[in-house]
C-alpha cells in the first residue's frame, strides 16, 4: 500500500519546484509523469512505497522538467507554460495535508513585505473559495486559511528543538563543571606525589576533600537526570553507583581521619577521578553525536585496571572502618529510645562489605559487555573510514589522470 510523502513546493518566474522528502529512495523506482495540468509521482524506499497525484492550479510544460535524487529528498523542477509565468497563488486547487509551501524559498529580506505578501495570499485564497466577502467576514475567517495540522506540527517541532537546545546546553555545562572538579583533584594528587614524594599521600585527602565532596554531592543530580529522561542511563545502575560512592566517601573515609592517611584512600581517590576524567568528556561529545575514536577507546578501556583497584580499595577501607565503628559506636542507635528503633552501623558495614564483591562482579560484567559492543562498533567505523579513504584516493587519482589527458 502506497502513501503520500511530505512535499514542499516553491516557484520562480518560469518554473515551479517540488521537494519530496523520502529517505534513501531507490533510484530505479522513481517515476514522474506530467500532463499540462497534473503531476503523478511514484517512488520506493526501504521504509515503503510512496505515491501521489495532484491537479495543478495552472498549466505547465510537460516536456520540460528535471528530477534530482538525493539521499533524503527528491527535487522535481517543472517549467511553467508560456502563458502562466506570472506568480501562482497556489500549486493546486485541492487541499492536501502532506503538501505545503516552502517558506525558505521566498527570496525577500523585508519582514514587512513578507508579512504583507502572506496576508494578501490568504485573502486571495479565501476569495477564490468563497467569492467576494465583506471585510469583517474576511478577517473573521482568515484563520480558516491556515492548516491547523501544519501549525500544530510546526509548533511541536519548534518546542522540541528548544527543549533539545536547553537540555544539551545544561548537560554540557553540568558535565564540564564536574569534569573540571575531578580533573583538578586527579592532576593535583599526582603532581603533589611527584613533587613532594610519598609523604604527600598522607595529606592528599585532607587537601582535596573539600572539592571531592563537592563533586560527589553534585553527582547526585545524575539520578534526577536518569529518572526524568534527560539522560538514557539506567536509573538503577546510576543510583547504585552514586549512593555506593557516597556511603564510602561520607560515612567511611570522611568520618574516620585515621583512614584518610592510608595508601588505600589515596589510590581510591586517584582511581575514581581517573575514570571520571575520561567519562565526562565522552558524555559531552555524545550529546552532540560527535565521533572521537580515541576518546571512545579510552572510555571503554581505562576502567579495566581502574575499576578493580577502586573496588579493592573500597573493600579495604570499609573493612578497616568496621573495627573503628565497633569501638566508637558512631552512627549506632541502641535501645531503649523514644522511637524504639535500633541500628548497628558496624553490622550495616559488614553487610555492605559484600557490595564490592557481588555488586562489583555485576559491574565488571556489565562494563565488559559494553566494552565488547563499543570495540565492535569502533572496528566497523574504522573499516568504513578505510573504505572511504580508499575511494577518495581512487577519485583523486582518476581526476589527476583526466586533468593530464585534458592538457
Amino acid at each position: 500500500m502506497s502513501v503520500p510523502p511530505q512535499v514542499k513546493w516553491y516557484q520562480k518566474d518560469s518554473f515551479i519546484g517540488l521537494i519530496i522528502e523520502i529517505v534513501d529512495p531507490k533510484r530505479e523506482s522513481v517515476k514522474v509523469d506530467l500532463t499540462e495540468s497534473s503531476v503523478h509521482f511514484e517512488a520506493e524506499s526501504s521504509s515503503g512505497k510512496y505515491e501521489f497525484d495532484i491537479t495543478l492550479y495552472k498549466k505547465v510544460d510537460p516536456k520540460r522538467f528535471d528530477t534530482k535524487i538525493k539521499d533524503r529528498r527528491i527535487k522535481v523542477v517543472i517549467a511553467k507554460a508560456e502563458d502562466c509565468h506570472q506568480e501562482w497563488s497556489r500549486l493546486t486547487p485541492d487541499k492536501h495535508r502532506w503538501l505545503k509551501f516552502d517558506v525558505d524559498s521566498v527570496d525577500l529580506t523585508d519582514e514587512e513585505t513578507i508579512a504583507a505578501r502572506k496576508l494578501e495570499d490568504a485573502k486571495r485564497k479565501l476569495e477564490d473559495e468563497h467569492g467576494p466577502l465583506p471585510q469583517d467576514t474576511k478577517v473573521q475567517h482568515m484563520s480558516s486559511m491556515l492548516n491547523s495540522d501544519d501549525i500544530t506540527r510546526d509548533l511541536e517541532e519548534a518546542e522540541k528543538e528548544m527543549y533539545d537546545m536547553l537540555k544539551n546546553s545544561y548537560l554540557t555545562i553540568y558535565n564540564s563543571v564536574v569534569w573540571l572538579g575531578y580533573f583538578y583533584v586527579f592532576f593535583v594528587s599526582l603532581l603533589r606525589v611527584a613533587i613532594e614524594g610519598t609523604g604527600a599521600i598522607k595529606t592528599n585527602y585532607a587537601t582535596m576533600s573539600w572539592l571531592l565532596r563537592s563533586c560527589q554531592q553534585t553527582v547526585f543530580l545524575e539520578i534526577i537526570h536518569s529518572v526524568t529522561g534527560l539522560t538514557k542511563t539506567s536509573t538503577f545502575a546510576t543510583f547504585a553507583q552514586v549512593v555506593g560512592r557516597a556511603i564510602v566517601l561520607f560515612c567511611v573515609v570522611d568520618a574516620e581521619p585515621s583512614l584518610q592517611t592510608s595508601l588505600s584512600c589515596y589510590l581510591l581517590v586517584v582511581a575514581w577521578c581517573a575514570v571520571e576524567v575520561v567519562r565526562y568528556p565522552y558524555y559531552i561529545v555524545q550529546i552532540y553525536e560527535l565521533y572521537f575514536p580515541k576518546l571512545m577507546w579510552l572510555r571503554y578501556n581505562v576502567w579495566v585496571p581502574l575499576y578493580p583497584i577502586g573496588l579493592i580499595c573500597e573493600a579495604s577501607l570499609v573493612y578497616q572502618c568496621i573495627e573503628l565503628v565497633s569501638q566508637s559506636g558512631r552512627l549506632t542507635v541502641t535501645l531503649p529510645n523514644s522511637l524504639n528503633v535500633a541500628f548497628d552501623f558496624s553490622l550495616f558495614l559488614k553487610i555492605y562489605l559484600a557490595a564490592p564483591a557481588i555488586g562489583g562482579l555485576f559491574l565488571l560484567m556489565h562494563m565488559g559487555y559494553q566494552r565488547t559492543k563499543a570495540m565492535k562498533k569502533l572496528a566497523k567505523l574504522k573499516q568504513m573510514e578505510d573504505v572511504y579513504h580508499k575511494q577518495k584516493d581512487l577519485i583523486d587519482i582518476r581526476k589527476k589522470k583526466e586533468s593530464k589527458k585534458a592538457k
